[in-house]
């Protein structure tokens, strides 16, 4: 059975503490740390949308930074650690060398 917030944990504060503390486990170990710098790069997050898209793309393309600007709000990071993040998401986005 899968876990819901609501049948692990009683009241809204109990269960904001207890939802930071499952996307913090989930993400900020050495696989979800990897994991979030390839949906960063991947959404987008850090980089301008091209000049030549339709309202129905940038819709599309605000649509998947915002969700994972709603796992940055709840893993709550450091500003260091954001920068690191950043770094991490910009270097995912380089082509890879034949050294790679």
């Amino acid at each position: 059975m899968w876990h819901s917030l609501k049948r692990r944990v009683r009241g809204r504060q109990a269960q904001a503490r207890q939802l930071e503390r499952s996307y913090r486990a989930v993400f900020l170990c050495p696989d979800g740390e990897t994991v979030l710098a390839d949906l960063a790069a991947d959404c987008g997050m850090y980089q301008a949308p091209p000049g030549d898209v339709t309202p129905e793309q940038r819709a599309y393309m605000d649509g998947r930074k915002a969700l994972f600007a709603r796992i940055l709000a709840c893993i709550r990071l450091p500003s260091e650690e954001h920068a690191a993040l950043q770094e991490a998401a910009r270097l995912e986005t380089l082509p890879l060398n034949e050294d790679d």
